[in-house]
């Protein structure tokens, strides 16, 4: 199950906001990390293309750790002046993010899945 390690948000002068989310999941099969490491390149098309978006995986073999860490630039004018919209647009990329990994996890799952006849 993928979580939440911690989440960054600093202010880039007064033009964006830079959200760092380091996120884990554990027990996670090699191959299923294969398969995420490519499919992470389509996640840029869940978000806003307004944003930047850079990502990072590690994955440690033996523990069967994956660690992904997302870098998200959001421009300033995008955010709303009231606290709580301004909340909400900051943590939908995060939202989205889970929902899309959740999602590639059950495709994978689904697509490897051994077929019994009997």
């Amino acid at each position: 199950m993928l979580k939440i390690n911690d989440i960054q948000i600093n202010k880039i002068k007064l033009e964006a906001r830079n959200l760092l989310v380091k996120l884990e999941d554990n027990k996670v099969h090699p191959e299923l990390y294969t398969f995420f490491k490519k499919r992470l390149k389509t996640y840029k098309f869940y978000i806003n293309r307004e944003y930047a978006l850079k990502s990072e995986m590690e994955y440690e073999e033996s523990s069967q750790r994956l660690s992904i860490v997302i870098n998200i630039i959001i421009p300033e004018y995008l955010i709303p002046k009231d606290p709580e919209k301004a909340t909400e647009t900051i943590m939908d990329p995060i939202d989205v993010f889970q929902k899309f990994y959740e999602v590639e996890t059950l495709i994978y799952k689904r697509n490897h899945q051994k077929i019994s006849i009997f």
